[in-house]
């Protein structure tokens, strides 16, 4: 589809619809610039239901970190995977980020971007990470996250989900940055706000 065309068939569904609930063949078409076109347009005032693999994820988060899917969706539970059309741009893109957690209000938020990295520890180990990544070599779970973190904001529970790693072992890599001052754990939503640009 162009960008009037795809454009005006949202405009159309949410005529007789409350939410976009987006085919997967066409979010999987859709392009970063046309997500930005629908986001601009709908922006925060319409929904849209979370595509196929989002969804999945968010079942395998109920069941390994219930907690968690409570602070997002508890009050939801008969629709939940609503969200605003303002992060199509993040749901188009295939890099296993997906739907940021990162505004939990009764849990410790575990949310990362390269600005959580500030002070020389941080560099020395990106670097070191990064020689050892194009080397080949093994990484260590708190090395694969730095790395992750260097390449766009992540939590850590996409992150788990996407390298298969336990949620409990990917929580300790957190524990072990922070000690080793590689990263800022911020989990308060409210201090996280000034670290999210979507």
């Amino acid at each position: 589809m162009t960008n009037i065309e795809i454009t005006e068939w949202c405009g159309e569904y949410l005529k007789e619809n409350r939410f976009i609930l987006f085919p997967e063949a066409l979010y999987d078409s859709i392009t970063p610039e046309q997500a930005a076109i629908l986001a601009e347009k709908y922006g925060h005032t319409k929904l849209l239901m979370l595509p196929a693999g989002e969804i999945h994820f968010f079942e395998w988060l109920l069941e390994n970190d219930p907690v968690v899917w409570n602070d997002l969706w508890l009050g939801n539970e008969e629709e939940p995977y609503l969200v605003g059309i303002s992060f199509l741009p993040l749901l188009v893109v295939k890099d296993g980020r997906g739907f940021p957690i990162c505004d939990l209000t009764t849990c410790d938020n575990n949310y990362f971007s390269v600005e959580h990295m500030v002070d020389a520890e941080s560099k020395l180990l990106l670097e070191s990470v990064k020689e050892r990544f194009m080397n080949k070599d093994p990484l260590s779970v708190a090395q694969l996250l730095i790395l992750e973190i260097s390449m766009g904001p992540i939590d850590i529970w996409h992150f788990a989900y996407k390298h298969r790693i336990q949620l409990e072992e990917a929580k300790l890599a957190i524990t072990q940055l922070v000690e080793d001052k590689a990263i800022v754990h911020l989990t308060n939503a409210e201090h996280l706000a000034n670290f999210i640009n979507f």
